[in-house]
């Protein structure tokens, strides 16, 4: 049996290889929201904190080191960004 892939072949495959790239599309998109509203509920919380709690530059460098002890290999954390989340 050969098993390359002939033009014939791949024109019969192009409804799968359609229904694969929107399932990613969407998988994706899916994503990237979770992750947006993440930061912005981050954000919010950090703000009100620094509001009601005085938080400061040292506690959240703290949480950001706390955060990356707790999920290994985790990005986006470091103090300066968690900064950047606040809600103004």
């Amino acid at each position: 049996m050969n098993n390359e892939l002939t033009p014939i072949n791949q024109a019969n495959y192009g409804e799968v290889i359609s229904i694969i790239e929107h399932a990613r599309e969407n998988a994706f998109r899916s994503v990237n929201r979770e992750f947006i509203s993440m930061y912005r509920d981050i954000g919010t919380d950090v703000s009100e904190k620094v509001i009601n709690d005085a938080w400061g530059k040292a506690i959240v460098k703290d949480f950001s080191e706390f955060i990356k002890s707790r999920f290994a290999g985790i990005q986006g954390f470091s103090a300066s960004n968690i900064w950047r989340m606040r809600q103004y």
